[in-house]
């Protein structure tokens, strides 16, 4: 069963979508997003620009924050797919511009001691600052690897459909 995800919670993170965009409109839904980051998806009608290295969306000041910063229009995000190992289910959580660097530096750090965001269980929690919530990554525990087989073969057997959503929004 897909569920979308809210932290705090204790998952593996079976796919990580890292480089994906999204422009939205004043009333909230969206005009323009990428998978790649590099292109405008195909299903957009409007797309903003060929290229989203070249999008005006996407560069700095095009947005200014309510407390007066500058920053993109168009949002980065991550889209986390989650096995939950109570009951095993699929979950989708969206990891927000603001958490992308803590989550591209929880997974570097898997990565240098030899670890992939499959080999453990991930707890995904929220830390409030003054203006917005960050997401923080922390190993749970590494999987046994009978764990981390039945892991393996159940993400190359079980293919979810995921429902469109609009995703976090902070």
């Amino acid at each position: 069963m897909l569920e979308i995800a809210e932290p705090p919670l204790d998952a593996v993170v079976v796919n990580s979508f890292d480089k994906m965009r999204s422009y939205y409109g004043d009333d909230q839904d969206i005009i323009c997003s990428s998978i790649d980051g590099k292109t405008p998806s195909e299903s957009i009608s409007a797309p903003q620009s060929k290229q989203c290295a070249v999008c005006p969306q996407n560069a700095w000041g095009s947005r200014i924050t309510p407390n007066g910063k500058r920053a993109r229009a168009c949002a980065e995000y991550a889209t986390l797919r989650l096995l939950t190992l109570d009951e095993p289910s699929y979950a989708l959580l969206r990891v927000p511009s603001t958490s992308l660097k803590l989550f591209r530096e929880y997974r570097k750090s898997l990565s240098s001691r030899g670890y992939t965001l499959k080999s453990v269980v991930t707890r995904v929690s929220v830390r409030p600052t003054e203006n917005y919530d960050l997401l923080n990554f922390k190993v749970v525990r590494f999987l046994k690897d009978v764990e981390l087989n039945s892991i393996i073969s159940l993400s190359k057997t079980v293919r979810p459909q995921f429902e469109k959503t609009d995703g976090y929004i902070h």
